[in-house]
């Protein structure tokens, strides 16, 4: 087997390796992705109030009125 051939070989061989490991990579990176948009979406849903948020008014309340002196 001659030098040309043999670093032929290896090259193709190295490339394929490389194509593999990169679209191994790629699948890891979308599952990853979805992970995280799966859980920023349940993450939205839970930071809703269940129940609406009281008004805070500016006019004396009948607590404030008790006499603590007596």
């Amino acid at each position: 087997m001659s030098t040309v051939n043999s670093n032929f070989g290896n090259e193709a061989l190295s490339a394929a390796m490389m194509k593999k490991a990169s679209e191994a990579q790629g699948q890891i990176a979308m599952a990853l992705l979805s992970g995280a948009a799966q859980t920023a979406s349940q993450t939205s849903h839970m930071n809703t109030p269940a129940a609406p948020v009281p008004q805070v008014t500016n006019t004396a309340s009948t607590g404030g009125n008790i006499d603590t002196y007596a």
